[in-house]
């Protein structure tokens, strides 16, 4: 155990320590005191009043910045140094002499009366305090932007007595008499002492927006819970008040001009902000250095105001309303644009400018008033709008978000839903009925767990920004959404959390020596912070019981014992406890071992060495096995284990290669799910000796894709195992490298480059001939089977050359094409090799390398030809001159012939495969349903005839093609099996506990395999899911991450628009040519489609039919 003396004097340490902790902060042991008549000075003005005259200087203070405060936020400048200043000192004395805390929990038990001074030695007292600002305040410092305050301060206190603080600003002298309060207690017989004289602090803010999101409009708070929220944000040196003033729910803010809004749109007569109470709320924030922020988001969370004005709302109260909106009432989702006469339709490239329009009218409005635009991330990486350089983006769904708006050159602010959400864990609001008890139970929120304030304390909003973009984060907000708290539960639902966050944003992630600030040094000063809120008014939980706080930080510390150090074993349990045990017990072994083999190998027999070697082998790998699986369960444990027979889980492997080679990865995938209690969607296996964990849960797809995008990637073995064929490109990379390639690669797909549908024609009309010829019959009628799968992946070859290249291979017209045959071989040992894991080096790669060379010498004759060209010949090419080219893009970004191959090929294979493995499924499932294609057709011959080739509105508008080729991404989505690696410690968050519905551990280097066919075809996801049904999407709607055909989160395909217009014209012109489609694959297959998986999902059997002509085209 620790000695009593070390204790003390670790508690002195963190004890005297301050929140948020100062950028220097030097102390020594002396002790001072501090009585109520301590003579303060302001720039030399003596504020030593009495408590009379400070009280009434407090309040005419107050109603003269009242008077002064506008309500338009920012256009006035009347606002007194002087009195914020003297109201600070005033609140400084308040806080040491009458809401000061005996620091009981924070010493040892029985331990007060050592620590505190004794009252009968000679006291020195602290007998001036010298405050001085070296600059004058201006407006900025009321109603700042990001940055436009100096919030420095320095503090000195020596053991003479005698204290000064110096601040550039009066927001600073406001930060640091909250530091200096901090460093005082009061003597439980009376009087205020520090035992930390002399004391000096500089300090600083690491970023210069500190904020939290308070949701006022879900649930109404009275005027008084947000003063005592803005207390609490300055004492914990915040600097903003970010109010989410309006959403679907409600709308409390009265407006003089409309005053049908607050009236209509509030819950009830009251339960609104006036005027009178905005002016209060900014005034008493400017007054503690909060700057108050007011947001009115639109357009998707704006139903409130159709209480008022029903005419400006669309799909106001439609139903379903899980159809058309996130959350009821409605915050509105593309599909309530279906309802809107001027819009009818749901397709982003439709919506996006519209949304570009209102934004860019409303920015207009913004800066017209003296305000700085902010927006949600969505605008930006979703949207892809155009915003203004001043616009501020807010980010919430990733840490890969704030890089991402970074490295478009726009100020960002981060909070990541995963670790500052603070309304999160409190499991679902909504209700469920019978038929959606079983899929919600038990009714987990999207975003749980709880976010505690470790969990909240381990968040760098700079993790994966560029070094030459750190500047562009100003910092950051941590939020608190109201749809399970209100004034009742508002404190300890914000606090101590958010002053996690607060420390976060003020003193940054890591320390002055570069390294990560640990849990054990805030423990002790987070809990004496809270005890400090708690007499000033914020009734806030507690950081941990007093057992903890009035011993060492490191007595409640999980940890693993060594035999050197003598662990402190009081407050965990004897089931934790054994598991470090076993690891003295093992090291020691493996320790004598070793020294008893070296002492004595010369008089160790042969046979006795030899058994010693295999014995020391055996424990190490007891240690290192025992070492994994405190590390998985400390994570949150193992999930289910999928069932194999052969030591090592060998028979999976052969299982997975079997599959692949036979085309039954779906049916191999599902018996690893199958339990005999039901599907579980979640497993492990362990062959060869490594973990390997399947998933088709659509929360794990989400955490892995989305949520926790920084904690899985391709990882190196994937990127080393497709090297030679991808390379570094975009579909191999993580990290810097995939941001690049994804950055070179995006602005080729923007609308005007999809929607250019020439391309296309010209090779449709080849298909078509070459179709015609291939459905001749011997009389010269159509009718003849063929398989058009084929057809349909040369055509998209043909097609993706073209785009890429310049120059289409031809192949629909030679069908005989070495480029062609090399890139299937390519493919399909590629797979093999991805499969077969660790023993993938006895794949043969002869013949692999060799078609690796065809592909590449195809590739680099264009790519010579181009590099032939300038960079100022490139620079004057633009898309709309004959022969631009994808190629000629890349190349005027960058002339390293690798990347040029690398992203070619990878877009080569994203563009050929994907697309026409997609068109032969639709073809095959139109083939079965004669229905869907008389269907099909007549919508076509609606909305083009059968002559004119369709545009890019033309395909958008027709809604049943839309359902056509999203029910079949559906049943057969592209890239069925996909394969992410854990790049840290992390974990998932379903498939642990004994229901399987807890989170689970995973380890760096942790593959996981995720099925987007499983999951799409799950029958507690998606009704009748095996049946292709179109018509399922006029009333259906899939919920969030259950329908994902082109991946999720910030690797979403890039080409999904080019591949769905491709498709979409594709199916349009051969069915103005063709009436009926005939079946010739029941004969081939049996009804039974094999679904051959290689990279993509394909017909493993083709698609075998014939095409029968109409009147018209015949």
């Amino acid at each position: 155990m620790w000695p009593s003396t070390s204790i003390i004097f670790i508690l002195i340490s963190s004890a005297a320590a301050i929140w948020p902790a100062p950028q220097s902060f030097s102390s020594g042991s002396s002790v001072l005191w501090i009585a109520p008549d301590v003579h303060v000075t302001y720039n030399g003005a003596n504020v030593g009043l009495d408590s009379f005259l400070e009280n009434l200087s407090y309040l005419q203070t107050e109603q003269v910045l009242l008077s002064q405060s506008s309500y338009a936020a920012g256009t006035e400048t009347g606002f007194s140094s002087q009195a914020i200043v003297k109201q600070g000192i005033a609140r400084a004395k308040q806080t040491l002499f009458s809401q000061n805390i005996v620091p009981w929990k924070l010493v040892p038990r029985g331990g007060l009366s050592s620590f505190e001074p004794t009252l009968y030695s000679r006291k020195t007292y602290i007998k001036s305090l010298t405050i001085t600002q070296t600059k004058a305040d201006n407006s900025s410092t009321f109603k700042p932007l990001a940055g436009q305050v100096d919030e420095s301060y320095e503090i000195l206190i020596g053991t003479d007595g005698t204290a000064s603080i110096t601040a550039v600003s009066s927001v600073g002298i406001l930060h640091a008499l909250n530091s200096f309060t901090q460093l005082f207690y009061q003597h439980s017989s009376g009087g205020i002492y520090t035992k930390l004289a002399p004391v000096t602090i500089k300090d600083a803010p690491k970023f210069q927006h500190r904020g939290l999101n308070m949701d006022v409009a879900r649930n109404w708070y009275a005027v008084e819970d947000i003063l005592r929220t803005i207390d609490a944000l300055s004492w914990n040196k915040f600097n903003i008040l970010h109010i989410h003033m309006t959403d679907s729910q409600s709308w409390p803010m009265e407006v003089p001009t409309l005053p049908e809004l607050a009236q209509k749109g509030a819950y009830y007569t009251g339960l609104t902000y006036s005027p009178s109470d905005i002016k209060k709320i900014q005034t008493y924030a400017i007054q503690r250095g909060i700057e108050v922020v007011i947001e009115f988001d639109m357009p998707g969370h704006t139903t409130s105001i159709g209480l008022a004005y029903p005419e400006l709302i669309t799909a106001f109260d439609a139903k379903p309303w899980d159809y058309y909106c996130a959350e009821p009432p409605y915050e509105v989702n593309k599909n309530a644009y279906l309802l809107d006469d001027t819009v009818g339709s749901n397709e982003t490239a439709i919506l996006q400018p519209l949304i570009q329009k209102l934004v860019d009218y409303n920015h207009a409005q913004l800066r017209a008033a003296g305000l700085t635009p902010v927006v949600w991330e969505e605008m930006l990486l979703d949207w892809n709008l155009t915003l203004g350089s001043d616009v501020v983006v807010q980010t919430w769904q990733s840490d890969a978000a704030v890089s991402a708006v970074t490295a478009k050159g726009h100020k960002v602010l981060a909070g990541n839903y995963n670790l500052w959400y603070l309304d999160c864990g409190k499991g679902q609001w909504l209700n469920f009925g019978a038929n959606s008890f079983k899929n919600f139970y038990p009714f987990n929120d999207y975003c749980s767990p709880v976010k505690n304030w470790r969990l909240v304390y381990s968040y760098d909003p700079l993790a994966g920004v560029p070094q030459d973009q750190v500047s562009l984060v100003l910092g950051g907000e941590v939020h608190i959404w109201s749809e399970q708290t209100d004034p009742v539960n508002l404190d300890d639902m914000v606090w101590p959390r958010a002053s996690a966050a607060g420390e976060i944003l003020w003193s940054g992630r890591q320390d002055a020596n570069g390294q990560n600030r640990s849990q054990l040094d805030a423990a002790p000063r987070l809990a004496e912070m809270r005890e400090r809120m708690v007499v000033g008014g914020i009734k806030c939980g507690p950081v941990q019981m007093v057992f903890c706080t009035q011993n060492n930080s490191t007595e409640s510390n999980l940890h693993l014992c060594t035999p050197q150090s003598q662990c402190a074993t009081s407050g965990l349990s004897d089931s934790f406890l054994i598991k470090p045990l076993l690891l003295i017990l093992l090291d020691t072994i493996v320790t004598t071992m070793i020294e008893t083999i070296l002492d004595k190998f010369e008089n160790v027999s042969l046979k006795t060495a030899g058994l010693s070697l295999i014995g020391l082998f055996a424990v190490v790998i007891a240690v290192k096995w025992v070492n994994t699986e405190l590390k998985i369960r400390a994570l949150g444990g193992h999930t289910r284990k999928a069932k194999t027979w052969l030591p090592w889980d060998l028979d999976l492997i052969v299982r997975a290669i079997h599959g692949t080679l036979h085309h039954q990865n779906l049916q191999v995938w599902n018996r690893w799910f199958s339990t005999p209690q039901g599907m579980s969607y979640t497993c492990e296996a362990k062959p060869g000796g490594r973990r390997l964990v399947f998933t088709a849960d659509p929360e794990n797809i989400k955490a892995i894709l989305a949520a926790q995008f920084a904690s899985y990637g391709k990882g190196e073995p994937f990127h080393r195992d497709w090297k030679d064929f991808l390379g570094d490109s975009i579909f191999a990379t993580d990290g810097d490298k995939w941001h690049a390639s994804r950055q070179l690669i995006r602005p080729q797909f923007v609308k005007d480059r999809v929607s250019d549908l020439d391309v296309f024609e010209e090779h449709v009309q080849i298909l078509l001939k070459v179709m015609g010829k291939a459905g001749q019959t011997w009389d010269g009628k159509q009718g003849k089977p063929f398989d058009i799968s084929d057809l349909l992946f040369r055509y998209t070859l043909d097609a993706s050359t073209h785009f890429l290249l310049g120059h289409s291979v031809g192949s629909l017209e030679l069908a005989e094409q070495d480029f062609a045959e090399a890139f299937n071989e390519v493919q399909r040992v590629q797979n093999i090799i991805a499969r077969a894991g660790p023993f993938n080096w006895f794949v043969p790669r002869k013949a692999f390398f060799r078609n690796i060379n065809v592909i590449d010498e195809f590739i680099n004759q264009f790519i010579d030809r181009t590099l032939r060209l300038s960079p100022e010949e490139l620079a004057t090419k633009s898309k709309s001159d004959e022969g631009y080219t994808f190629l000629h893009a890349l190349a005027g970004f960058t002339r390293d012939r690798t990347v040029l191959r690398d992203q070619l090929i990878a877009v080569l294979l994203a563009g050929r495969d994907t697309t026409a493995s997609t068109m032969s499924w639709t073809f095959y499932e139109l083939a079965r349903y004669p229905e869907v294609v008389k269907k099909l057709r007549h919508e076509i011959i609606e909305h083009v005839g059968l002559e004119r080739a369709p545009t890019y509105h033309d395909l958008k508008n027709m809604k049943y093609l839309q359902n056509v080729m999203n029910e079949t991404l559906r049943l057969y989505p592209a890239v069925p099996f996909n394969v992410r690696l854990a790049l840290k410690d992390t974990t998932l968050p379903r498939g642990g506990g004994p229901d399987g519905l807890s989170p689970m551990g995973i380890l760096k280097d942790t593959p996981i395999g995720y099925s987007t066919l499983i999951m799409q075809r799950r029958p507690d996801l998606t009704p009748d899911p095996d049946t292709f049904r179109p018509e399922r999407w006029e009333s259906w709607q899939p919920k969030p991450w259950h329908y994902i055909p082109f991946n999720g989160g910030p690797r979403i395909c890039i080409g999904q628009q080019f591949a769905l217009t491709e498709m979409g014209y594709t199916i349009v012109r051969i069915l103005q040519k063709y009436e009926r489609i005939e079946n010739y694959m029941t004969e081939v297959d049996g009804g039974n489609p094999c679904l051959k998986a290689e990279i993509v999902l394909q017909p493993g059997q083709g698609v075998h039919i014939a095409l029968l002509p109409g009147e018209k085209s015949t």
